[in-house]
């Protein structure tokens, strides 16, 4: 055999799995024939939260004079914050690079096709190999109606080098959510279209209930979808036809952004050969992350159920760890959920309709002493706890929510009790004394609940 393992796909999945694999001792090549680091990499998680930091610092900005600063003029261009994302990501990507070539880690640059579990062809080149990992990641889906080649999606957003004047989302999940807050912030008239009851409907109502207050300046459409979207008006904007419970609505938005989730990328000769699909079209796997081929493992996106980078880190690792011959299984309990808007939204736990019986506690924001010296009202941390007083999940609005979020996951993941989550010592003043204040709120004793 030429390699122990091939991977085809160097997402975040793909080359966790490679330097794992290598690491292990494994001979090992990585296929990709776009740019290292995938999607999360070049068009997804890097790109975002460098947009969303740029925005976050001209809020601060407008609101210099709170801090006692003078700001008479600023402005933002966007083809140079192009180029900051730019010079970001191809920083991330060479890094990347390198950690595959300091592993030993053979890179062709260009991806594999399947011909069977043991090889595969790389231009004129066939290889042979023991096991194959697939981590093709996803694409942005297709809406039916759409006639336009002009309308955004999340793969070529951040391709934009001018603000548009308006622009309408489509979608009202993470993605669409954090979109409408960049392209507000720079000055343009955003409407979002959300086809459930509220924005963000993955997360807890009373966080989309939040973020949607917070959002004031946003136009919010939910129980509605798009049906109609030209592009034929006499001063090219798009022609928006919305349906609403209250009746049709007409727009012409400049710039559309399709933002209604990803579907998975399985490779066409894996179909052929018959490999089994789960319910979301994605790749089906076990808890080794072996397919219902033996000897082929999925990893990342194009296993469709967990999109998330951090997620498919931690299955190309299990993915890896079992080629190596050491066993071990994929655990999706307890996966954080985190948004970038301003403030942050975590999450982590067993879902709300599974709380009935539990306690809760909330603390807000507006009465941390570190949030009022960073001029923030808005937000809270809720603790919800079992009647035999584990904390069963935890939802934080707040500045640096998605790194708090760490500190409930462990707390979880060990089972802990209330009263043992408690008996850390949390820094003042800190935001992260919001976790501790909603965990004593669940037994009445926290010190400065308003």
């Amino acid at each position: 055999m030429d390699y122990d393992l091939c991977v085809i796909g160097a997402g975040p999945a793909g080359y966790t799995a490679a330097i794992s694999a290598s690491k292990m001792g494994l001979k090992t090549a990585v296929f990709e024939g776009g740019s290292l680091g995938g999607v999360c990499t070049n068009r997804g998680c890097i790109p975002t939260k460098t947009y969303l930091e740029t925005t976050r610092f001209l809020r601060q900005l407008s609101n210099a004079r709170r801090f006692a600063i003078d700001v008479e003029d600023w402005s933002c261009d966007l083809s140079s914050l192009k180029k900051r994302k730019d010079r970001i990501v191809n920083r991330l990507v060479r890094g990347v690079e390198y950690l595959l070539k300091e592993n030993n880690v053979s890179l062709y640059a260009s991806m594999a096709e399947i011909i069977d579990k043991n090889t595969v062809r790389s231009g004129n080149e066939v290889i042979t190999t023991e096991a194959i990992l697939v981590a093709t990641g996803s694409r942005p889906k297709n809406l039916p109606y759409l006639d336009s080649e002009h309308v955004w999606t999340s793969d070529n957003i951040f391709d934009v080098e001018d603000i548009p004047s308006s622009l309408l989302i489509v979608g009202g999940g993470a993605i669409g959510i954090e979109m409408a807050e960049i392209f507000s912030t720079l000055g343009t008239k955003v409407t979002v279209v959300e086809s459930m009851d509220r924005i963000l409907p993955m997360e807890d109502p009373i966080v989309s209930e939040e973020l949607t207050s917070i959002l004031r300046n946003i136009n919010i459409f939910t129980s509605s979808k798009v049906s109609s979207i030209r592009m034929d008006s006499p001063d090219g904007h798009f022609e928006v036809l919305i349906q609403t419970q209250k009746g049709d609505v007409s727009m012409k938005p400049e710039k559309v952004l399709i933002s209604t989730g990803r579907q998975p990328n399985v490779p066409r000769e894996l179909l052929e050969m018959g490999i089994e699909l789960n319910a979301t079209g994605g790749i089906k796997t076990g808890p080794t992350m072996e397919t219902s081929i033996n000897g082929i493992y999925a990893a990342g996106d194009v296993t469709g159920e967990y999109m998330l980078a951090y997620v498919a880190m931690k299955q190309g690792q299990v993915a890896a760890e079992n080629i190596s011959g050491h066993f071990k299984t994929m655990d999706y309990d307890y996966i954080p959920s985190v948004i970038f808007t301003s403030p942050e939204i975590a999450s982590v736990g067993r879902p709300m309709e599974k709380l009935k019986n539990s306690k809760k506690g909330i603390f807000p924001v507006s009465a941390l002493g570190r949030a009022r010296t960073m001029e923030i009202n808005s937000g809270f941390a809720q603790v919800h706890v079992s009647p035999d007083g584990r904390m069963e999940r935890v939802t934080i609005v707040a500045p640096h929510a998605t790194e708090l979020i760490g500190w409930a996951v462990m707390a979880l993941r060990q089972g802990m009790k209330v009263d043992e989550f408690l008996r850390a010592t949390f820094p003042h003043p800190t935001v992260s004394e919001i976790l501790k204040e909603a965990a004593e709120d669940v037994m009445g004793l926290s010190i400065h609940k308003p």
